[in-house]
């Protein structure tokens, strides 16, 4: 048999506990490599610090407020790296417009995240 878990809701939201930080944790796992990858052309952002950063509020003391602000600053720190000088890779060649889709792609997937994460 199984190991069995309680699982505790929420009773404001009816929503599971952690279940921010699970959703969080398995798009990092699924898309923080590419999020690295883009990442390395902007010397100012390490890519494994940025989600160090985000990946500290899984803590069992962190709240999902406090995930939401980690997931929202992260936001706004892809977002000030469109249009900014980056190194470009050799597969980059004339496709910057590609490098500032990524960014908006993976500043609208955290976005998504910390709506959800802020009615958890």
């Amino acid at each position: 048999m199984g190991k069995l878990q309680t699982i505790t809701m929420n009773r404001g939201t009816g929503v599971p506990q952690g279940t921010a930080t699970r959703l969080v944790q398995d798009f990092l796992l699924r898309h923080g490599s590419g999020l690295d990858d883009l990442l390395r052309r902007f010397p100012g952002v390490h890519g494994p610090a940025f989600r160090g950063a985000i990946a500290k509020c899984f803590a069992p003391s962190e709240t999902a407020p406090e995930l939401a602000m980690a997931l929202e600053e992260a936001v706004d720190t892809l977002l000030s790296l469109q249009g900014e000088d980056c190194h470009p890779l050799p597969v980059d060649a004339g496709r910057r417009l590609q490098v500032d889709a990524g960014i908006r792609w993976y500043a609208a997937r955290l976005h998504d995240l910390a709506r959800s994460a802020r009615r958890m």
